[in-house]
C-alpha cells in the first residue's frame, strides 16, 4: 500500500509501498511467466506487462497481481515492511519492457529470444521474491537517481 511519510528517503517522492507486498507480487509473476512458457502463450505474458504498466505509471491499486500478492499478504498475516516506492515502480517499468519483449518474440516465431528474456525477467523476479533483492532497484540507485534533485530537506 502507497503511503505518505514525513521522513522521505526518496528524491523523487514520500511514497512508500510494502516490501513484502512486492516479494509476494514477485513470486506471482515467477508463476505466471513459467504458466506463459508452458503454454507458449504472447498473450499471457502481454497480460504480464499490462500489469507491470498498471503498477509502474499508478499508485499500482487497481494491478490485478498487486491485488493478489496483497490479499495473500493479509492472509498469511506477513508484517508490513515499508520501502521507497520509486525504485519499485522503475522496477516494474523494467518487467514492463522484459513481459512485451517475451510476448512479442513468442508471437513472432522467436522462442530463444523469448526464452533468453523469460530467464533474465525471472531471476530479477526469483531474486526479489526469494531474498529481497530488487535487480531493478539498483540499477535505480546508480543510473537514475544520481542525476535527481535532493529536496533540501533530504540532504
Amino acid at each position: 500500500m502507497s503511503q505518505k511519510s514525513s521522513t522521505a528517503s526518496c528524491p523523487i517522492s514520500p511514497d512508500r509501498v510494502n516490501e513484502n507486498v512486492a516479494r509476494i507480487t514477485a513470486f506471482y509473476v515467477i508463476l505466471i511467466s513459467l504458466l506463459g512458457f508452458i503454454a507458449s502463450s504472447a498473450i499471457v505474458f502481454l497480460l504480464l506487462g499490462i500489469d507491470f504498466a498498471i503498477r509502474s505509471f499508478s499508485s499500482g491499486e487497481s494491478s490485478p497481481i498487486r491485488f493478489l500478492a496483497k490479499l495473500s499478504a493479509r492472509m498469511l498475516n506477513v508484517p508490513v515492511k515499508l520501502t521507497d516506492a520509486a525504485p519499485k515502480k522503475f522496477a516494474a517499468g523494467v518487467g514492463l519492457v522484459f513481459a512485451f519483449v517475451i510476448g512479442l518474440a513468442l508471437y513472432a516465431g522467436f522462442p530463444t529470444a523469448a526464452f533468453i528474456a523469460g530467464a533474465i525477467l525471472l531471476v530479477c523476479a526469483g531474486l526479489e521474491g526469494f531474498f529481497g533483492f530488487c535487480v531493478g532497484c539498483v540499477v535505480y540507485a546508480k543510473l537514475i537517481a544520481p542525476f535527481l534533485k535532493f529536496p533540501e530537506e533530504a540532504i
